[in-house]
């Protein structure tokens, strides 16, 4: 008695149990559920081992459900039981290898409340085999490309069989051990598979746990809690392209308009003759036309190595207060090391906003304090009408925190993917 599609069930040739035959002409094994013998499908289930009864592990997936993936049906045919040791920890999780008689014989893995697809990859350039003792001499993270995407180094591992139970398309043998080099991409992990057999290559994605569960038929609880995993996908944001597009460019427009309003100098209404400092104080008329923008008052001076503090009272066409302040103006320079240096500014600025229009008039005093002599002069230069760019500075930096969240989130989520990597940059 040899496999063959014509069976559903043998019995077991070590204790007779009823075994389903499940996974077509090309399976090699069948490890009895019921004593731990391993059958040799290919020559009358013959007893080429036996692995004794042993606690199968967790999963809700036993063999005999069936799978519905990107259109196909897949039968699961085996469990094997996975541990790997690292750094003096453990972890475990679970194979279980599924067949379809058009699409062959992939892999559906259960781990950490996870499920994840594993296919083979027969058409990958072996010439870009990567190594352990490679990625062990690189400066960076090494990369692959398959089928158009790029693969990152994530980790290398060491696994080993602790648990198998039903078919196989290979004799697995327990504590069996095989070296993974994995790789993410995008979407996908790129594992570069040693074996004492063979070298292999598999692509693994994850998978909806809650579309399987209910396609499989078993409560997605029964998975436990899921934890995070590096192909989990990015997340965007309702219209995250247009969104970032519209803040980016909100951020560039307000920038331009707030450096075009502080050139704009508005319609000039007072430009007085400079008068020596020894003459103030002055008092000047001007006419607002232009209430509903702000006016600019301006000091313009020639002090050199010198400074003055000065008083500027603007009274309203009643005669009261509209705004007063007092500006410092600074000016030093010289040369030190065969280079010229100066510091501070000849002039000194506010703006307000007049209640009313009509005549208004300017004070201007010397305040106490200041070295500045007499002889030097000062003028002064009232504008209306001053768009302010201030606003729209507030509004650029509002716009560009906004791009920065928005452009980051995906820089952030790529990021995560890659903190469980076993890769270390060294100082």
């Amino acid at each position: 008695m040899s496999a063959s599609h014509g069976l559903s069930s043998i019995n077991c040739t070590s204790c007779g149990a009823g075994l389903s035959v499940l996974g077509g002409g090309r399976v090699q094994s069948h490890v009895c559920g019921y004593c731990g013998a391993v059958l040799d499908t290919q020559d009358n289930y013959k007893i080429l081992d036996n692995i004794g009864k042993r606690d199968h592990p967790a999963s809700p997936m036993t063999i005999g459900m069936t799978l519905t993936y990107e259109g196909v049906e897949f039968t699961v045919i085996g469990t094997l039981g996975i541990m790997e040791r690292h750094g003096g920890r453990t972890w475990r999780w679970v194979e279980h290898q599924v067949f379809s008689p058009t699409h062959g014989y992939l892999w559906l893995n259960v781990e950490n409340g996870q499920i994840t697809f594993t296919r083979k990859v027969r058409d990958y350039n072996m010439g870009h085999w990567l190594s352990p003792s490679t990625v062990e001499r690189a400066e960076t993270p090494p990369r692959r490309s398959y089928a158009g995407q790029v693969y990152k180094y994530y980790e290398t591992s060491v696994t080993q069989i602790e648990f198998m139970e039903g078919e196989f398309n290979w004799v697995p043998k327990l504590g069996e051990k095989k070296q993974v080099v994995s790789l993410l991409g995008p979407d996908a992990m790129l594992g570069l598979v040693k074996s004492a057999r063979e070298r292999e290559v598999e692509l693994t994605k994850l998978m909806d746990r809650e579309a399987v569960a209910k396609d499989m038929g078993f409560d997605v609880s029964a998975l436990g809690p899921a934890q995070k995993h590096p192909l989990q996908p990015y997340r965007p944001m309702a219209e995250e392209g247009l969104l970032r597009k519209a803040l980016g460019w909100t951020a560039i427009a307000s920038i331009v308009l707030g450096i075009v309003f502080m050139i704009m100098g508005g319609r000039t209404v007072l430009d007085t003759p400079r008068a020596t400092l020894a003459e103030l104080p002055e008092s000047y008329s001007f006419e607002v036309t232009n209430r509903s923008q702000l006016s600019r008052v301006r000091l313009e001076s020639n002090m050199q190595n010198a400074w003055g503090v000065f008083a500027v009272e603007v009274l309203g066409p009643d005669g009261n207060p509209v705004v007063a302040a007092q500006r410092a103006i600074s000016y030093y320079s010289g040369r030190s090391g065969g280079e010229s240096w100066s510091e501070g500014s000849r002039n000194a600025s506010f703006r307000f906003r007049p209640e009313t229009v009509g005549t208004h008039t300017l004070r201007l005093e010397r305040a106490e304090g200041g070295n500045a002599a007499d002889s030097f002069t000062l003028g002064v230069r009232v504008s209306e009408g001053k768009p302010t760019a201030f606003w729209m500075f507030v509004l650029a930096g509002i716009a560009s925190l906004g791009w920065l969240y928005v452009a980051g989130r995906r820089a952030i989520h790529t990021s995560r993917r890659f903190a469980g990597s076993d890769w270390h940059d060294e100082d």
